[in-house]
């Protein structure tokens, strides 16, 4: 087998989930010494680039917007080096490394990162249904035809993929995508947000979009606040999305100002999340919830949306309750279960960790992951 060397593709190095995930496999990589060089599609101000590009990574930018331009670009780099596998992250990113195969010879690995096709997603006023449908056909035509494996981040991921494009089931691969975590993070005042040290505080982080359900959270703030709960808050970590402008009206309408507070991207997250008593999350469709493994990697209690993604990220009774995201008293209902009883909060707290450290720790998610590329090697070379 010849030595390893990874090209990943992915749509740009910003803030979500799955940068973050190649963030920390490059680090891995690195750990390793196995080669590996990143094209990107877009750059980013916000995310992960700056501090990738400051280890010295060999990172491509593609300086055109082009579709046809870009499949040649990255065409015309596999064709110039000898990786092993072409690793591609993101719709935009595999739909043109899987057009480059009509151009050159290569291992194409690619991941599943989403409920693409979730029933939510097509209620969302921003998606255009049409375009959807349509690149949903694209994705079928083309995934069988040029892809040789598939990575999926959770079971519930490749069972959407095998119902929506019909994808073989042992032509996809699980693989966990893990966070670090430190044991003891440094936590912050929260006065920095306008609350007290003793005010019951809510966490979340995400990106403000129709996906991520967060103006539900809002309204659950302001039915705990008509109640009388003032010391229950609302902190929301993320940069602006399509639903900024709804949630932040909605607060000045309802007077929640002293409420939530939306404090933007923020570097220090797992220094927040350890301040925070529980973590709550929304989402109507994911694919894995990254998130979410981070709250409990800080040892946070979860309550979340009942969605089967998250079933499998979180277990309900040890570190988690459900709610349903469409159902704002369903929210409350179990976020006021964890106010009335520091012990419960105690418990879960444990539990978090625990599911961390057993289901999602970097090193052993990694180390399937190094022996999936080596498998493809073998196997395709």
């Amino acid at each position: 087998m010849s030595r390893l060397k990874i090209l990943i593709v992915i749509d740009s190095l910003g803030s979500g989930g799955a940068e973050k995930s190649t963030q920390v496999l490059c680090e891995f990589l690195v750990h390793e010494k196995v080669p590996f060089e990143i094209i990107c599609l877009d750059k980013r101000d916000i995310g992960v680039q700056q501090d990738m590009i400051s280890k010295g990574y060999t990172i491509h930018f593609i300086n055109t917007l082009q579709f046809v331009n870009q499949v040649n670009f990255i065409a015309d780099h596999i064709k110039g080096s000898n990786f092993t596998v072409v690793h591609s992250v993101l719709f935009r990113s595999n739909i043109r490394v899987r057009l480059c195969k009509l151009k050159v010879k290569f291992t194409h690995l690619e991941s599943l990162v989403n409920t693409t096709y979730a029933s939510h997603r097509f209620l969302d006023p921003r998606v255009n249904k049409l375009g959807l449908h349509y690149y949903k056909m694209i994705d079928k035509l083309t995934a069988k035809q040029y892809v040789d494996h598939f990575h999926s981040i959770t079971r519930a991921v490749k069972q959407h993929y095998i119902q929506q494009l019909n994808l073989p089931s042992d032509q996809i691969t699980v693989i966990y995508r893990g966070r670090n975590a430190e044991q003891k993070a440094e936590k912050v005042a929260m006065a920095e947000f306008g609350f007290e040290e003793s005010d019951f505080v809510i966490v979340n982080t995400g990106r403000h979009e129709f996906q991520k359900g967060q103006i539900q959270l809002i309204k659950a703030m302001n039915t705990l606040l008509a109640r009388g709960y003032k010391n229950i808050k609302l902190l929301v970590l993320g940069r602006d999305g399509s639903c900024t402008a709804a949630m932040k009206a909605f607060i000045e309408q309802n007077n929640l100002e002293s409420t939530v507070c939306l404090a933007g991207y923020r570097h220090n997250v797992p220094e927040i999340l350890s301040s925070c008593d529980i973590f709550a999350f929304s989402s109507y469709y994911e694919g894995l919830g990254g998130a979410v493994i981070e709250a409990q990697a800080a040892g946070l209690p979860v309550v979340c949306n009942d969605i089967d993604v998250l079933r499998e990220v979180v277990v309900e009774g040890k570190n988690a309750a459900f709610f349903d995201s469409d159902n704002v008293d369903s929210i409350v209902e179990k976020i006021l279960l964890f106010y009335n009883s520091p012990e419960l909060c105690q418990t879960y707290a444990k539990g978090s960790r625990e599911n961390f450290e057993a289901n999602f720790n970097l090193d052993s998610v990694h180390h399937q992951m190094l022996e999936l590329y080596k498998n493809l090697s073998a196997q395709l070379h």
